[in-house]
């Protein structure tokens, strides 16, 4: 789900600092094919998550949201019924 052309390694390697493995696999941006959409970004990639198929019940997601300038941040973990 996470595209490769937005593959970062600085990422990657300071969450594995910080001890948080997430596979590859499990990230998911919408952020190249729908742009900067403020806001309603958050709503924008769950409907998608949704309606193609990426979700079945039971698992959770786990929702990181910066703020423009990126130094506050909101997290919501969900749990898909």
């Amino acid at each position: 789900m996470f595209p490769k052309k937005l593959k970062n390694d600085e990422i990657f390697r300071l969450l594995k600092l910080g001890g948080v493995r997430i596979p590859e696999e499990k990230w998911f941006t919408n952020l190249y094919t729908k742009g900067n959409t403020g806001a309603a970004s958050i709503y924008i990639m769950l409907e998608e998550l949704l309606n193609e198929g990426h979700l079945t019940e039971g698992e959770q997601v786990l929702c990181i949201v910066p703020e423009s300038g990126r130094f506050q941040i909101s997290i919501m973990l969900l749990s898909v019924v």
